[in-house]
């Protein structure tokens, strides 16, 4: 008996200490529904009608915005860390600056919005509309980006390092100088990506399209892959060493002054490929089609 009541006691007070929390997340949400404030962090704003509103700075971390209005609204430099915006229409927004780690963003559009220097690192943003969206300087490690859509999307000196691009489509997509290191891409389409001088160590580029990408000067140090679409690839001064993809498709591909040492080409087509001054110490084209068609012992 003495046991049931101090439990009741404990329940109590949970409930009264838990009480003025909610009623100031209340408060806070009335508020900002109000115009009276920008910041409403943890509030339920599902549905809520953001059109036309500037929330530069605004702190929104956790809120639930699932299905709110975002017409002409500003997030520049806006805080919202696990914010839940599944679905969210936010084409052509301004988000420069904003803070979206950790935020659910499955299936939300970002075509052509503002996402420079944006921290989306850990964010969700399965099927994503990344369409002509600005990424300069964006922040994507450890993202999720299955069958995200990045289209000719501007993402210079982006860092994907450890992301999740498995089934994306990043066809005519601008990563110079961007990180992708460790990165899955795994099925990814690369058709005619401009990757010169990115970084792509460790990454994993089975069955991956880079069909014409521009990867001069790029360090694919120690990529893992198999089936990889490198045709017509222009790859001068790339750094491949240590690199293992096998039954690769190098057609026509240009390879001249590139590191392959110690890479495993092995079974990889490299027909009409241009492999002058390439650094070949040590790499292993067992089985694989030679430029001059010759099948290597």
């Amino acid at each position: 008996m003495n046991w049931l009541r101090f439990m009741l006691h404990v329940g109590s007070v949970l409930v009264m200490a838990c009480a003025p929390a909610a009623d100031a997340a209340a408060q806070d949400r009335v508020a900002f529904l109000a115009r009276q404030t920008i910041n409403c962090p943890g509030c339920d704003l599902g549905g809520a009608n953001l059109d036309r509103r500037d929330l530069t700075g605004a702190d929104l971390s956790g809120a639930d915005l699932r299905g709110a209005m975002f017409s002409r609204v500003i997030l520049r430099g806006a805080k919202l860390t696990g914010a839940y915006l599944t679905g969210a229409n936010l084409k052509r927004r301004d988000l420069a600056g904003a803070n979206l780690s950790g935020a659910n963003l499955a299936g939300a559009t970002f075509h052509r919005a503002i996402l420079r220097g944006t921290n989306l690192s850990g964010a969700n943003l399965t099927g994503a509309n990344l369409n002509l969206a600005v990424l300069t300087s964006a922040n994507l490690q450890r993202a999720t980006l299955v069958q995200a859509l990045l289209f000719q999307a501007e993402a210079g000196g982006a860092d994907f390092t450890g992301a999740n691009l498995s089934g994306a489509l990043m066809g005519s997509a601008r990563l110079i100088v961007a990180k992708l290191d460790g990165a899955d891409l795994t099925f990814a389409d690369l058709w005619e990506a401009r990757l010169t001088n990115a970084s792509l160590r460790n990454a994993t580029l089975t069955d991956t399209n880079l069909h014409a990408a521009t990867l001069l000067r790029a360090d694919m140090s120690g990529v893992t892959g198999e089936r990889t679409n490198l045709t017509q690839a222009s790859m001068r001064s790339a750094n491949l060493s240590g690199a293992v993809l096998h039954g690769a498709d190098l057609f026509q591909a240009d390879l001249v002054e590139a590191d392959l040492s110690r890479a495993d080409l092995a079974f990889s087509r490299l027909s009409a490929a241009k492999l002058f001054n390439a650094n070949q110490t040590d790499t292993n084209f067992q089985g694989a089609i030679m430029p001059d068609n010759s099948v290597h012992p």
